[in-house]
């Protein structure tokens, strides 16, 4: 449909309420009411005006959200951080600025600039460290996220073009200076009432209508720097490499949740079992399983990986549990040292199995500090979370005693206040490395605490798992079939020449 078929609609639909409000004002001002009808008039719009201007200076009615995406590593996060203080930076944007491509061009060049720098800052030219298909990506994956914010945000901008804007701020001068010359004449009749009316209006709606104005044309900047910040911190991270239409088939449109769902819904999450020789990984495996599969002895249970698959129920996910070598409490060997990385290459979601009533915890602490060196190492890889399970509370003081189910939430029981206390010990101890901490008993017959706690516990950080292991399936995807593209690139453009040769030799 045409532009002119669109305004023909609009006046059509307009000229009726037009009519009604000419006409309403007219009898208005011939019965003499007009000037005790205009005050509750104004008086509404006044105060609508100023709600808006005050709900929005809040960030109550546009809102922009920088928190960090659920799969940014510790230094997306930081990275953040510079592009939120560059949106907090500038207090007011014009008009002028909004239509103007350049304006918003050369923002996203030294936005790009500054975390270029702070991702690569011993590069002499970190950008040029960058491919075409990925500067390309990050165009297309802003603009379209953007061009989706106004189209649900921005009335009229499905049709008005630069020119119909700039035409809209010069029809709001005009009437501005219309009005003005409107108020002159009236004052020379009623100059009393005039000059109240007037001072009325200038307080109660003009200015909070211009701060209101220019808080939306403020969010509509901040609105672009927060996509295209975004997305060139996955433009840094190496996660672009693959091109636009495959990060958003992983992570898809404007936040995870909804690319998670559908690109990881085949995808098992590996969970990896660690800790101590005799904590109780196998049996807590046993105990999740439902059945006996995993060995358990008094004895280092496994000497190798050992893989099972779990399908809670209700869960489109399959989980695969890894049981790995336990290391003995003086501390990790060093081919278990080694074997740290792998923990982090393999894991969506780790599980460190603590004995409750095994003190010794520096082992684990030194095996949580070769994950640290080994993400330090690697920056672009998202750390999965780790989830502390706290085995053998059936051991606790009082021992003799066991009558679930315990309340450690809200201890009162003696049992419960040991299991409570248990909980607080691995928290202080390395709560810096744990996204949190579920006590439970996984021996055969006394089964407690997976159901209630640690499967609920898991269940919440399904997300940030789903989410370490696409940033790491990204990551191996880097630079896989460059050649196998070339060669068929090379092989489309040598067709195209082939058969437009062979069009050129067909007589006409």
């Amino acid at each position: 449909m045409r532009k002119w078929r669109w305004w023909t609609l609009g006046f059509l639909i307009a000229a009726p309420f037009l009519f009604l409000i000419g006409y309403g004002a007219m009898m208005l001002w011939w019965s003499g009411l007009f000037f005790y009808a205009w005050w509750p008039m104004t008086g509404c719009f006044a105060l609508a005006v100023f709600l808006a201007w005050r709900w929005q200076r809040k960030g109550l009615l546009f809102q922009m959200d920088f928190t960090p995406e659920v799969h940014w590593t510790e230094r997306d996060k930081l990275a953040l951080h510079i592009v939120e203080k560059r949106a907090k930076s500038v207090t007011s944007i014009s008009i002028e600025q909004l239509t103007n491509m350049h304006f918003f061009v050369d923002t996203a060049q030294e936005l790009g600039a500054e975390l270029a720098r702070f991702y690569h800052p011993k590069a002499s030219d970190p950008v040029s460290r960058l491919t075409i298909l990925e500067i390309l990506s990050v165009v297309e994956l802003a603009a379209h996220d953007i061009g989706i914010l106004m189209e649900k945000y921005l009335p009229g901008s499905h049709f008005l073009t630069i020119t119909g804007w700039r035409r809209a701020q010069q029809a709001v001068d005009v009437y501005q200076k219309a009005a003005n010359v409107g108020w002159l004449i009236s004052g020379i009749f009623n100059p009393v009432a005039t000059g109240a009316r007037y001072l009325g209006s200038q307080l109660g709606m003009a200015r909070p209508w211009q701060k209101f104005q220019e808080n939306l044309q403020l969010w509509v900047y901040t609105a672009f720097i927060n996509r295209v910040g975004s997305y060139l911190i996955e433009l840094y991270s190496g996660r672009l490499r693959r091109g636009a239409a495959r990060h958003r088939e992983l992570f898809g449109k404007m936040g995870l949740a909804e690319g998670v769902e559908e690109a990881s819904a085949q995808r098992p999450i590996t969970i990896v079992v660690i800790g101590q020789t005799k904590a109780g990984k196998s049996s807590l495996i046993n105990a999740l399983l439902g059945e006996r599969r995993a060995e358990t002895h008094v004895v280092t249970p496994t000497s190798e990986f050992t893989r099972y698959e779990l399908r809670p129920e209700n869960a489109e996910t399959s989980l695969d549990l890894v049981d790995t070598v336990g290391y003995a409490n003086e501390g990790p060997r060093q081919d278990q040292l080694r074997g740290t990385e792998k923990f982090a290459r393999d894991a969506d979601l780790l599980l460190l199995v603590l004995h409750a009533r095994n003190p010794a915890r520096q082992a684990d602490v030194d095996m949580l500090k070769n994950l640290d060196i080994f993400f330090k190492a690697n920056p672009d890889l998202k750390r999965p979370p780790l989830l502390a399970v706290v085995t053998h509370i059936d051991l606790l003081s009082p021992g003799m005693e066991w009558a679930p189910p315990y309340d450690w939430t809200k201890p009162e029981k003696t049992k419960e206040k040991s299991i409570a206390q248990a909980l607080t010990y691995t928290q202080e101890l390395m709560g810096e490395h744990l996204v949190g901490a579920v006590p439970v008993c996984a021996s055969p017959g006394k089964e407690f605490g997976i159901d209630e706690a640690l499967l609920p516990a898991i269940t919440t950080l399904l997300d940030q798992a789903r989410a370490v292991g696409l940033v790491r399936l990204l990551q191996a995807e880097a630079g896989q079939g460059n050649v196998k593209k070339t060669f068929q690139q090379l092989l489309t453009i040598g067709t195209e020449i082939l058969s437009t040769w062979w069009q050129s030799q067909k007589p006409r």
